[in-house]
């Protein structure tokens, strides 16, 4: 597995690189919760933050655009809990370092992550996975695609040797990058090495634009991107580019990687079990088409995942906890 130690030897030099993931749109909060602006408090300062009193249920939200678009899709959800349990829920938008600040420092009760974070977080500080969002169509699991051009030479994971390929961040984004170098290095490809280029770019959007007007040879991007850009106006056709190496199966988006599952929400050890249980039962009863439910652009939500394929994940690519004992 030689090439498995050539990406740890550049794990090393990128380990400090952020977590990535996407959420959208806005909208006002509601009275009964208070919008905080994502912190980059430090942990000294969160533990001071967390030594004041509070009445209210802190829930945190990974964000990688906006304080304001983690509102209008948590704040619906957080209204209805707050409606189901008695207790008012305080919407926190969270950076991708302070997802870990805050979690070391107490200062939630509950938080939902993308996967390689969440299970990073668990492994860290024991926190415990209560459900896992199911999304229209494909439910609780995604993936991620490696496009090309649909005019490309490229046809196989082969071909990607000696090309320029981008993906969003080399450690923090899951189906924007992970996944496709977990799958790469499953395959005998050690994209840091047998890449003419391999380089970052936060967006999805213009790795794509990029694959189209020939600056990149290949990008990787996650399941469902380029059906959103087409629904946004921003492609003509999903048929413009073509996924590398498709998985023959009956998800509903072409993909080249294996599927994972999707974002958990969890608990803090320290979080009242009552308040657990009620918001566990709160969620899982949610009925179809609840206006909060479309807000978040899911379906509902179901029993948490088998996250133990993020677990070796984080183990193999030697990310972020990945020397952390697992939980049971």
């Amino acid at each position: 597995m030689q090439s498995f130690c050539n990406w740890h030897g550049f794990s090393a030099l990128i380990g400090g690189v952020s977590l990535v993931l996407g959420l959208t749109a806005c909208s006002e909060p509601t009275d009964k919760i208070t919008v905080l602006e994502p912190t980059n408090q430090t942990s000294a300062e969160l533990v001071t933050a967390s030594e004041s009193p509070t009445e209210t249920v802190k829930f945190g939200v990974l964000a990688i655009d906006s304080a304001v678009s983690v509102n209008e899709r948590y704040t619906p959800l957080l209204d209805y809990l707050t409606a189901a349990t008695g207790q008012t829920f305080e919407l926190v938008p969270l950076t991708q370092a302070s997802q870990f600040q805050a979690v070391e420092a107490k200062t939630l009760d509950f938080t939902t992550n993308n996967p390689l974070a969440s299970v990073q977080i668990q492994r860290l500080y024991n926190t415990q996975f209560l459900v896992t969002h199911s999304r229209p169509q494909t439910g609780p699991k995604f993936s991620a695609l490696i496009i090309v051009h649909r005019d490309s030479d490229i046809q196989t994971l082969e071909d990607l040797r000696g090309k320029h390929v981008a993906c969003v961040n080399f450690q923090t984004a899951a189906a924007g990058c992970v996944f496709q170098i977990q799958h790469l290095l499953e395959n005998g490809i050690d994209p840091f090495s047998e890449f003419g280029k391999f380089e970052e770019n936060k967006s999805q959007d213009n790795i794509v634009f990029s694959v189209l007007n020939g600056s990149l040879d290949a990008g990787f991007i996650r399941s469902g991107q380029l059906e959103k850009m087409l629904t946004r106006g921003l492609l003509d056709s999903v048929d413009e580019v073509r996924v590398l190496e498709p998985r023959d199966d009956d998800f509903l988006y072409e993909h080249t990687t294996a599927l994972y599952p999707e974002w958990p929400i969890a608990a803090l050890p320290d979080t009242d079990p009552a308040l657990i249980a009620d918001v566990k039962a709160a969620l899982m009863a949610m009925p179809p088409g609840h206006p909060a439910l479309a807000a978040a652009k899911l379906d509902g939500f179901v029993e948490p995942e088998d996250y133990s394929a993020i677990e070796t994940l984080i183990e193999n690519l030697q990310l972020k906890s990945w020397d952390a004992p697992t939980t049971d």
